[in-house]
């Protein structure tokens, strides 16, 4: 086949008709982060300060083969979405290598050249990172630095969500079932947000989440833009049946959230809080359960968790996917900088492999973000 076309649009204007192809790759890939409406909403609102727009598009005869969503400060290339959701590299499906090998060709010719390109995906996903590194000056691979690497807790319920559950242990049944009646008994009830509950909802939820990490050194979503974000996100994706605030509420106000989006057959997590006065009614599992049990009468078979190793998660999860962001550093006139702009990052990350789980928070509640 021929090659395809690497362009790079530097607004979001540029997309035209391409942006609903790339929401129908994010479908189609089940990556419910990669859909654009998370990754411009974030562009829009939370953008970094001088950032400046590169969306590197592989195109086959005018239509959208993939894409791989990125921006530029300076010369260091990273993903939309800051880190607070894994947007993705999408193809169709059988011309991944190809769309990495466009976006290459695109990138080497792009303004300001890169220096580095960051990539995040799930293990679970194409070798991005691998095929982006090949073949830059004079055939030279990338060096690839591993910037952070999470475990995902997965749930497979395709045989639907009552199959799935009885798959778990009895004790694990009958503890889930008492805690659903004591939530039940106290007059608890589920609900998922709507168009006229959306800016209330989501500004609960957000109270609820920062609430919740206070005391274990606060949460890095801080900005208030994120709700701007977030309720953006749900303005477009809404009605399409694929952004769900689902809230705990007990005498008529709401004391547990989660936020969790769909892209075909896959739904993923993002982020939860709850008032830690109800935390004997176990929300986090609670809002799990009744999301999954929801997914599937929607024809959903499949859920991430989230990153991240808690317990809760392990007990629920039928196996464990990897999410792992990679620097690539570009060979090149640029290279011996970027290697010495790394070396804080890298200090603190092999710092960090040699701390324990239990100094880590407590780290955390010393020096709060």
């Amino acid at each position: 086949m021929a090659a395809l076309e690497g362009r790079i649009l530097e607004s979001p204007d540029d997309l035209g008709q391409l942006r609903e192809e790339w929401d129908a790759l994010a479908v189609q890939s089940e990556r419910p982060f990669a859909a654009p409406a998370w990754a411009l909403s974030w562009w829009e609102t939370l953008r970094p300060s001088g950032a400046e727009l590169r969306l590197v598009a592989a195109l086959e005869r005018g239509g959208l083969a993939g894409i791989v969503p990125l921006y530029c400060s300076k010369r260091a290339y990273a993903p939309l979405g800051g880190g607070m959701a894994p947007v993705e590299p999408l193809a169709q499906p059988g011309l991944e290598r190809q769309v990495a090998e466009a976006a290459r060709s695109a990138l080497a010719e792009a303004s300001p050249r890169p220096a580095t390109i960051e990539i995040e995906a799930h293990d679970s996903s194409p070798g991005w990172a691998g095929w982006l590194a090949e073949g830059w000056n004079g055939g030279r691979p990338a060096r690839q630095w591993t910037r952070r690497e999470n475990p995902v807790p997965r749930v497979d319920f395709s045989d639907g969500f009552e199959q799935w559950l009885q798959a778990r242990s009895s004790r694990f049944r009958r503890e889930l079932k008492r805690r659903r009646r004591k939530l039940e008994e106290a007059g608890g009830t589920f609900r998922f947000a709507t168009a006229e509950t959306l800016e209330r909802d989501v500004g609960r939820f957000m109270q609820l989440h920062r609430q919740r990490l206070a005391g274990q050194g606060g949460t890095s979503l801080k900005d208030d833009r994120v709700e701007r974000m977030l309720v953006a996100v749900g303005q477009e994706l809404l009605d399409r049946g694929r952004f769900r605030l689902l809230s705990i509420d007990l005498a008529g106000e709401t004391v547990a959230a989660r936020l969790l989006l769909a892209a075909g057959r896959e739904l993923s997590a993002w982020n939860s809080g709850f008032d830690e006065a109800h935390a004997k009614l176990s929300p986090s599992v609670q809002s799990i359960l009744e999301a999954l049990r929801d997914a599937s009468e929607r024809g959903q078979q499949t859920m991430s968790l989230g990153p991240g190793g808690q317990e809760y998660k392990s007990r629920l999860s039928s196996w464990e996917d990897s999410l792992h962001a990679r620097v690539l550093i570009l060979p090149g006139p640029t290279y011996p900088l970027a290697r010495l702009r790394l070396i804080p990052a890298q200090a603190r990350m092999g710092l960090s492999s040699r701390l324990s789980p239990q100094t880590k928070r407590r780290l955390r509640r010393l020096i709060p973000r």
